[in-house]
Order: structure tokens, then C-alpha cells, then sequence
């Protein structure tokens, strides 16, 4: 096979992704999560206070306890919060998803399951 024909079955698989359930919760969420102004804001605040965490360690700089404790009261009220937790639901519900074929073309590449399916429990779908 060649290499043209195996980024077009690629593509294939990318179209077939992109019209997974899947990938519809997850956008159909994101969509929720724009018309929430407080989840927004929240994400917003969460994400803007982690990087400025990580900048500080990245640059040797030291990380209060003050500002540990704010990213964690964040933490939780993005945990504590329906639409957050409902988008992350369905981000974990993708990545279970996209590891699944990805481990579909490891065995593929590898020679594929026995016929028993001691090898993957029966997730490869075969």
C-alpha cells in the first residue's frame, strides 16, 4: 500500500472521528459552556491562574502557598461545577475513544489480536 493510499484512509478515519458521537458531546458542551458566562469565567480564571503557577516554576521562581490554595479552590469549583464536569465527561469519553483506535492499529501493526483475545480483553472489537 501506498503511502498516499495510507493518509487517505487517515482522512477517512479523521472523517469518521470528526461525525463520532463522541465529538458531538464534546462540542455540543463547548457550546453550553460559551452561553454559561460564570463556567467561562471560571475556566478562564482557573486556566490563567495554572499558567501563571507554571510560568513562576518554570523560571525558578517560588509558588506561595497562597497561590496554591487559590488554584485549588478553583479546582473545585470547577469540579463542583455542571457544565465543566459534563464537558470533561465527554473529553474523557473522546480520549477513551481515540485510545482505542489507537491500540486497534497497534495490534493491527503488530499482527493483531489471537483468537482468543487474551491480548486486549475483547476491546479491539474483533
Amino acid at each position: 500500500m501506498s503511502r498516499e493510499d495510507i493518509i487517505r484512509l487517515a482522512l477517512q478515519l479523521g472523517d469518521a472521528l470528526k461525525e463520532s458521537d463522541e465529538l458531538k458531546a464534546i462540542m455540543g458542551v463547548q457550546e453550553k459552556l460559551k452561553q454559561d458566562s460564570e463556567a467561562s469565567n471560571l475556566v478562564m480564571r482557573f486556566q490563567d491562574a495554572k499558567n501563571k503557577m507554571e510560568n513562576k516554576m518554570r523560571d525558578g521562581l517560588i509558588v506561595t502557598d497562597v497561590e496554591k490554595n487559590h488554584l485549588k479552590i478553583l479546582e473545585q469549583q470547577l469540579s463542583s461545577n455542571t457544565v465543566v464536569s459534563e464537558l470533561i465527561g465527554a473529553q474523557n469519553n473522546f480520549e477513551n475513544l481515540m485510545q482505542a483506535v489507537y491500540f486497534a492499529m497497534n495490534q493491527a501493526i503488530s499482527g493483531g489480536c489471537s483468537s482468543d483475545c487474551s491480548s486486549c480483553g475483547g476491546s479491539c472489537g474483533i
